[in-house]
């Protein structure tokens, strides 16, 4: 209860700092000056705005003359574009080979500013200690970075020893650490649609923690994925056909249209938007 009227009491400062720097009562700390914002929320693209940033918060999009003080950096963007970072949705950042620091090095640049990741590989070999190193690693990056647990540990029991076993107790563990957001991709859908007492304990801990369910869910349709949603899970990103996305999408789930380095599948799931007309908007809670 402590922390979290700490954490509460940290809002309500930040939220009256950022109505302050907002109305120039206090100066922000960085303005970016005539930008040609891209406004995901309204469609457009707006010419000579201005940026305020208070500490790593927006506080102002527009003229944010009133917000620069004599010790506020202000740059000119010059009519460049201003858009906001792009998420990944769902990474493996161990299958890059390289550490959390070397990959916000890579991503960084190319405009990716936030993670969700699941790193069940670590966790097959460390098991929870695994998942903690790649939490403290992420404290000290510019890159953000939002953990699933890893539901799958290990991914094939009667084929694999890589030395680590996460249960229900373990993930509920994990599920209470800052920066934990959801239990990772449930890629034991057999489990899910057999009834499997550990994996439903598995979800059961993460929705009684409030928190999110990732889906994995390779070929599953009609009955069986209505199944598979029905035990709380809320997204996939196994899509590779028009039916796949329509099916997920009805459903109310989160469909993620995959496109990487082995997977190319937005031409064929993109179609569930562009020829069926279905809405692309984020589903409703």
């Amino acid at each position: 209860m402590a922390r979290f009227l700490g954490r509460r009491s940290r809002l309500h400062e930040i939220t009256r700092l950022l109505v302050d720097v907002a109305l120039g009562r206090v100066k922000a700390d960085l303005v970016i000056k005539n930008g040609t914002l891209v406004n995901v929320n309204s469609g457009e693209v707006l010419e000579g705005m201005d940026v305020a940033v208070k500490g790593d918060r927006i506080a102002l999009i527009g003229d944010a003359d009133h917000c620069i003080g004599p010790d506020t950096k202000v740059y000119d963007a010059g009519g460049r574009y201003l858009a906001p970072g792009f998420l990944d949705a769902h990474v493996h950042v161990e299958s890059s080979m390289v550490t959390l620091t070397e990959f916000a090095r890579a991503v960084l640049p190319r405009g990716t500013t936030t993670v969700f990741i699941d790193p069940h590989e670590i966790a097959n070999v460390l098991g929870l200690e695994g998942v903690k190193l790649i939490l403290q690693e992420a404290e000290n990056l510019p890159l953000k970075v939002f953990i699933t647990v890893p539901s799958c540990v290990p991914a094939n029991p009667p084929f694999e020893t890589a030395g680590a076993v996460l249960g229900p107790r373990e993930v509920e563990e994990a599920l209470s650490w800052d920066g934990v957001i959801a239990l990772g991709e449930m890629m034991n859908y057999p489990g899910v649609l057999a009834g499997d007492e550990e994996v439903h304990a598995k979800i059961a801990a993460a929705l009684r923690a409030g928190k999110l369910v990732e889906g994995h869910d390779a070929g599953l349709l009609g009955r069986e994925l209505a199944a598979y949603s029905a035990a709380g899970i809320t997204s996939s990103h196994e899509l590779t056909t028009k039916r796949d996305a329509i099916e997920r999408l009805r459903l109310g789930m989160y469909a993620y249209m995959r496109e990487g380095s082995a997977w190319l599948d937005v031409a064929e799931t993109v179609k569930a938007i562009t020829e069926s007309g279905l809405d692309s908007r984020p589903p409703v809670a």
